[in-house]
Formats: structure tokens, C-alpha cells, sequence
């Protein structure tokens, strides 16, 4: 009965010494905090919570757009595929050899451009790199494919850019193509790209003139939500400038005001762009 007592008075012991322990430490905290914070320490406190807290929702923003898109990626890749699976059963063959082998041709005073769209069966969904497709993510090899087929002659179609696009490091993914795709690709298909640095009407007339093709990178606008490589193939009587749009067929056929494609240029673009004056070699 002695030993019990004694183990219950040790116990109420250890207990009251916790407590007191603790009651003092809070009473001391709340003394530290009365005497030794500031308000400037509270408003530098709330601030930084209000920055890291608004910095980690810009990075979730972040990461959900990516995601969002990649997933709207796949999902267009899915029903491209799936349009192309039901064409296939219920097309011609014979018909759809003769489609393959007429390709469109641009005329302009200057040159005459074969002209590729990404959208074309043989190729729009082929895989560009990662689960990307030419027909969403590919002007970049297609608008290379058009240089390259009309200035040199040969048959240079978007899947075989694409093919060299990805294994030279010019892909890039979910965003379509590294700028340095135009003058990188023409080098090496024995094309000649020069940069124009300072565009104006005048330099790109110019250009145009002696029977080169000017690329553009567009940046949002008229023609492009993100960013979207065009051709500038000609200049009509009147001064406008004729184009050829790897993702419209319909803004190839019409003519253009050259000031809206230098206002609408993306000018921060690298590898020389966003204008590019490629010939032949």
C-alpha cells in the first residue's frame, strides 16, 4: 500500500513539474513576443507568406496549363487518328494515289512554290517527337519541307524533315520546333539562309525580287496563337506580299499587307529570326 502511495505521489510530481514547466515557457513566449516583436517583424512575416504563397500558385498554374495541354495534344492526336483509321476504310485506293501524287503549286511573279500542309493525310499524324504530331506541332519541318522541295527540286516531304528536325535537336516539345530549324535545315539541305536583322518593306521586296523565299516567325496575332513559321513567297502588283501557311490553305491563296507580317514578326525570336532570306546555294 506504501509502495503504491509513494509511485502516485512520484507521479503527481513529475506531473506538476511538466506543467509549471510549460506554463512558465508560454508565459515567457508571450512576454518575448509583447516586448521583442514588432509590427514591422508582423508586416515582413505576412508579406513573405503572401509572395511564397503566390509564387507557389503561379508554379501549379504553370504545371496545369502544361499538363492541360499535352493532354489536349494527345487527345487531337487520338481523333486525328481515329478520322484517319475511318478515311482509310472507306476510301478509294485508286483515288487516293492520284490525291497523293498532285501536289499544290503557289505561283507567284518570282518563284513557284510547291506548297505542303501540315494537315495532309500522309503525314499529319506522324509522330514529330515525343507524342507530338506534324499536323498540330509541325510547321516548323513542313514550312523547311516547302523550302527545300521548291529550291533545290528535290522531293523533301514534312515526315523526312521532321525525321532530321528531331534527330539534329530542332524539336522541341510540346512547343513544335527550335528557331534554329530554318537556317540549320537549309545549311544543310545546300541552301543558302541569311538573317535580316533590320526588316522593312523595302529589304524584303528585295529579297523577294531575286527569287528567294523570306521566312517569318509569327508571334500571336492574325496567323498564330503562340508562335508559327509563314513563307513570304511574292509581291503583287499592288505592293502586297503573297504568303505560304502551312496550317491554312485558305491564307496561302490571298494576298497581304507587308505591315501587318513585320508588326505581328515574334522579334524575340534566337537563331537570327525572325526573318530569314533562304536561296539557293
Amino acid at each position: 500500500m506504501k509502495k503504491r502511495r509513494r509511485k502516485n505521489n512520484i507521479g503527481k510530481k513529475f506531473f506538476n513539474t511538466v506543467f509549471v514547466g510549460t506554463y512558465v515557457s508560454f508565459i515567457c513566449f508571450l512576454y518575448l513576443f509583447a516586448t521583442r516583436v514588432t509590427p514591422w517583424d508582423i508586416d515582413y512575416f505576412v508579406k513573405q507568406t503572401q509572395q511564397h504563397t503566390s509564387a507557389l500558385v503561379a508554379t501549379l498554374k504553370s504545371q496545369k496549363d502544361a499538363f492541360d495541354a499535352k493532354r489536349e495534344a494527345a487527345a487531337i492526336a487520338k481523333a486525328v487518328s481515329e478520322e484517319k483509321k475511318n478515311s482509310d476504310e472507306n476510301k478509294n485506293p485508286k483515288e487516293e494515289d492520284e490525291k497523293t501524287t498532285d501536289e499544290k503549286i503557289l505561283q507567284s511573279d518570282t518563284i513557284d512554290l510547291i506548297y505542303y500542309s501540315q494537315n495532309d493525310s500522309r503525314w499529319k499524324t506522324t509522330i514529330y517527337g515525343g507524342d507530338n504530331i506534324i499536323g498540330v506541332f509541325g510547321c516548323g519541318p513542313t514550312t523547311l519541307a516547302m523550302l527545300v522541295t521548291t529550291l533545290t527540286g528535290n522531293e523533301i516531304t514534312p515526315n523526312m524533315t521532321a525525321k532530321w528536325a528531331l534527330d539534329n535537336g530542332h524539336f522541341c516539345n510540346d512547343s513544335g520546333s527550335y528557331h534554329s530549324i530554318i537556317p540549320n535545315g537549309a545549311q544543310n539541305y545546300g541552301l543558302t539562309s541569311k538573317s535580316l536583322s533590320n526588316p522593312s518593306k523595302d529589304t524584303i521586296f528585295q529579297e523577294l525580287s531575286k527569287g528567294n523565299l523570306v521566312v517569318v516567325l509569327m508571334d500571336r496575332g492574325i496567323f498564330t496563337s503562340q508562335g508559327h513559321f509563314i513563307i513570304l513567297r511574292g509581291v503583287t502588283a499592288d505592293g502586297k506580299v503573297l504568303i505560304a501557311d502551312s496550317q491554312s490553305p485558305e491564307n496561302s491563296e490571298v494576298a497581304w499587307d507587308i505591315d501587318t507580317i513585320i508588326k505581328e514578326a515574334k522579334y524575340a525570336a534566337s537563331s537570327g529570326g525572325p526573318f530569314w532570306s533562304v536561296g539557293k546555294a
